[in-house]
């Protein structure tokens, strides 16, 4: 069997299997104190006995039946409760009450101006833009961290933090409450947003992210271990880190703000008090070494995911795979294409260059990333490619991430 390439990319996190997303850290309760006094030990009496026969008898009975009952072939046709159940299992957001989409809203960002803030003020001006979100499962309970995106109920988080919920509420900075429906979720990108009915919130300032420097002041704002609202300060450690995620490439901030449990979908905010990142994950070590690994989406990816799930629009894919590394004389290498999508049958092929989409120059990966994210599902993409020293042109459908699996 021939090996992949380390260095493959499958098409980035919205063309990868969704992430398994842990449960959030089990409280421990100390064990219980033994009992020093224990009940003397009686002997059962004859009775006692026979009854107990004939109840496990019975029990038996009962369990063989249904064991019979639920080997043999099951028939009903599509009313199949069994089917139903498991299709609503696939998709972990399908429990969740939905709100409107295709409303027209979208994420503003504002370039920054003015001078900068203290921590002091960046906290100040933002407190009331971060909220609290608590979801309840059918037996589970998870808890995050989300930014306000209009005074009308617009709320964007992390998907995670809505997963295998049934209900959410937020708990707003005058700790009043309000319960929240879905707008949209992609796991693959973890970003999700969400919708209450209110007015007059007060909406976060969001800024151009590609606009950061290393070594850029940042801090975060969220509820680590359910402290809400607590501030961490750092800097921006790196950009356009690539980590992988459960066998999903994300490009994210690395931020030396302290990151903890809660803290996701909280806000990573600039100098200006303009939130550039949305925080997801950290890591972590067994022996607790690592410290300052924290990352967020940056706010440019965040805007595209967002508008896009507020439109009601299927995520885009283009159908091919690309190796992550540049080539010397420009464009991406085609490793894949997959077989009878509309990028194959137009005649894009495995080792074709990949030089441009819709005339936009694809130089890294992180570019085409960009270019994928904005694309609109049933319009037309041309895609130019280099094969052999000449330049071609392919022309063909944009399919969602659905339509090719």
């Amino acid at each position: 069997m021939t090996q992949q390439p380390q260095d493959l990319w499958q098409g980035g996190p919205w063309e990868q299997p969704s992430p398994h997303y842990p449960t959030p850290p089990a409280v421990v309760i100390p064990p219980r104190a033994p009992d020093i006094l224990r009940p003397k030990r009686r002997r059962p009496r004859r009775a006692l006995l026979i009854f107990l026969l004939v109840f496990v008898l019975l029990l038996g009975l009962a369990v063989g039946m249904l064991v019979v009952r639920y080997l043999l072939p099951q028939t009903g046709g599509g009313n199949d409760p069994q089917i139903s159940q498991t299709s609503q299992s696939e998709d972990p957001f399908g429990k969740l009450e939905r709100a409107q989409t295709g409303t027209g809203v979208t994420v503003p960002i504002s370039q920054a101006s003015g001078p900068a803030l203290t921590a002091t003020e960046i906290y100040e001006k933002n407190v009331n833009s971060i909220v609290s979100i608590e979801g309840e499962g059918e037996d589970s309970y998870g808890s995050g961290t989300g930014v306000v995106m209009t005074q009308d109920g617009y709320i964007i988080t992390n998907a995670h933090v809505v997963a295998d919920m049934r209900r959410v509420r937020v708990i707003f900075s005058d700790d009043s409450i309000l319960p929240a429906r879905l707008v949209g979720a992609d796991a693959e990108e973890d970003i999700a947003v969400l919708k209450v009915e209110a007015e007059g919130l007060i909406p976060a300032e969001f800024g151009d992210s590609d606009q950061l420097r290393c070594g850029d002041m940042v801090v975060a704002i969220g509820d680590p271990l359910g402290y809400r609202t607590s501030i961490t300060q750092g800097i921006v450690s790196a950009l356009n880190r690539t980590v992988e995620v459960d066998g999903i490439l994300m490009d994210l901030i690395q931020t030396s703000a302290p990151i903890n449990f809660g803290n996701s979908g909280g806000a990573l905010i600039n100098d200006h008090g303009q939130v550039v990142g949305i925080t997801t994950i950290k890591i972590v070590s067994d022996d607790g070494t690592v410290e300052g690994l924290g990352f967020a989406i940056p706010m440019a990816r965040v805007k595209l995911v967002a508008d896009r799930l507020i439109a009601g629009r299927p995520a885009a894919m283009l159908g091919i795979t690309v190796l992550t590394q540049p080539e010397e004389s420009g464009g991406l290498r085609v490793y894949e294409v997959v077989q009878d999508s509309n990028a194959w049958q137009a005649g894009v092929r495995e080792d074709d260059i990949l030089l441009s989409v819709n005339g936009v120059s694809v130089d890294s990966l992180d570019r085409l990333k960009q270019i994928v994210a904005s694309l609109v599902v049933g319009n037309e993409a041309t895609v130019r490619i280099l094969r052999d020293g000449q330049e071609l042109e392919f022309s063909f459908v944009i399919q969602s991430r659905e339509a090719l699996g």
